[in-house]
């Protein structure tokens, strides 16, 4: 129903949400989530933010360019998602509403959030992970 629903979505995402489903990622039981997983896509601005934040530049890049679709957020309210209007691109945005366009797979998001733990991932390339805090990391092999 949600390939339906939203068919120029990320395979990635759909085959994510058949094998893993939704729910937390926590370090263990007593930790604040990672990151906590909707069980559908959900409109960020009228229904996670309240408002069109999201649309207006940011300080670093300009707003998004079409309707944003959440799948997740943090335990300090950081949501990630996708810009419909971008070619479905992976989308960090804080709650400050401002967008950081992540260079990265829907896969490599998550293989990312291990890698750069506690950190999150922004870029991967040639085998070198960027985190936001503009740190490196060689992939694992």
């Amino acid at each position: 129903m949600m390939r339906q629903q939203w068919p120029s979505a990320p395979d990635e995402y759909f085959a994510f949400m058949h094998e893993r489903g939704h729910g937390e990622i926590k370090e263990d039981d007593c930790a604040l989530p990672l990151l906590t997983i909707q069980p559908t896509l959900r409109p960020a601005g009228a229904d996670y933010f309240g408002d069109d934040g999201i649309y207006k530049d940011g300080p670093y890049e300009p707003g998004a360019k079409g309707e944003v679709w959440l799948f997740g957020w943090d335990s300090t309210g950081t949501a990630f998602g996708f810009d419909s209007g971008d070619n479905w691109r992976l989308l960090e945005i804080d709650n400050m509403r401002w967008i950081t366009r992540l260079d990265l797979s829907f896969s490599q998001f998550f293989e990312g959030l291990l890698v750069c733990y506690p950190q999150r991932p922004v870029s991967f390339s040639n085998g070198v992970w960027r985190d936001s805090g503009d740190v490196s990391y060689n992939a694992p092999v």
